[in-house]
């Protein structure tokens, strides 16, 4: 439960977990279960990398704006800082979603 986290540990996802800086994924909740792990692939260089995003997440967070299947938003972390930086982030990339093998893709 989200009470039994250490403060200091940052915000709590939706899932009722830590938010991970740059690992943690914010979906469409109604289309995707929390927990998932996505692999992410920008087109671009994100804001302060030097290098384009090909990075495992994990779907973990939620929001008003997070609709559709294609939808998603990456949690940079607290601060100042990180709020400059995920202020500029808004560009497309490509979500591969990962499930075992022999699982219903239905």
């Amino acid at each position: 439960m989200a009470e039994d986290f250490d403060p200091s540990a940052g915000p709590v996802a939706a899932a009722n977990v830590p938010l991970t800086p740059g690992r943690s994924l914010a979906v469409d909740r109604h289309l995707h279960t929390f927990g998932t792990p996505v692999f992410v692939q920008s087109y671009e260089r994100l804001p302060g990398d030097e290098e384009k995003l090909s990075r495992l997440m994990i779907a973990q967070d939620t929001g008003s704006a997070i609709v559709g299947p294609a939808r998603g938003d990456i949690f940079i972390g607290s601060g100042n800082e990180a709020g400059r930086i995920a202020g500029a982030v808004n560009q497309p990339v490509s979500f591969t979603i990962l499930m075992p093998n022999g699982a219903d893709d239905s």
